[in-house]
């Protein structure tokens, strides 16, 4: 897909009203029109109305609980066609906190099923100062623990440093692209892809 205009960026993110997420969900539902794949929003009780299938596709089994079969996992949302999965995205503004969450989700997707799992971020930044920006990733030369562990744990991750999700980011600063860390413009294409195979490998 080809890079957007900082004009149809602004427009998006003065709809969105300062949800990250929300964002993503629109970015991607407009690159992805006219293809038959959705971007829904990962909420359980929404999917089960929707599709028991892709509730069932989308649910963990758990081997020891006597009372329950399935767990839902941390997801934000998901690109589907013909109600099948074929990749969560995890939407952070950071990696504080909730990183590991979507490391350990990723790893039992990727282990129980083949449906991808990957990150969309801005990239806030690690924030020590809150005038300064600097990158969470580092470089692919000088990697941070959270890139090396993305690189071994997540399908990609899909960076858009937008100033309004990026506190104390300058002119000229920006997220280093290489490897696993990809430019959100990326993440339709890759979708479009993945889409194509999806079906061999889930089935119910």
């Amino acid at each position: 897909m080809n890079e957007e205009t900082a004009k149809e960026r602004q427009k998006r993110v003065a709809k969105v009203g300062g949800n990250w997420e929300e964002y993503v969900r629109l970015y991607l539902s407009e690159k992805l029109k006219n293809t038959k794949i959705e971007i829904i929003k990962g909420n359980e009780k929404e999917i089960k109305e929707r599709s028991e299938r892709l509730w069932k596709l989308l649910s963990l089994p758990l081997k020891s609980s006597l009372n329950i079969d399935n767990v839902w996992g941390d997801i934000d949302l998901i690109a589907i066609k013909d109600e099948l999965p074929i990749t969560i995205i995890s939407c952070k503004l950071s990696l504080h906190g909730r990183f590991t969450e979507t490391l350990f989700w990723s790893l039992l997707y990727r282990t129980l099923t083949k449906i991808k799992v990957v990150l969309a971020t801005p990239d806030a930044g690690r924030q020590q100062k809150k005038d300064k920006w600097e990158s969470e990733w580092g470089t692919p030369d000088e990697p941070t623990k959270d890139r090396l562990l993305a690189q071994s744990y997540l399908d990609g991750v899909y960076v858009e440093n937008l100033k309004e999700f990026c506190p104390g980011i300058k002119e000229g600063q920006k997220t280093v692209f290489g490897g696993i860390i990809r430019p959100l413009h990326e993440l339709p294409e890759d979708i479009i892809r993945w889409s194509k195979d999806i079906s061999k490998f889930l089935t119910i």
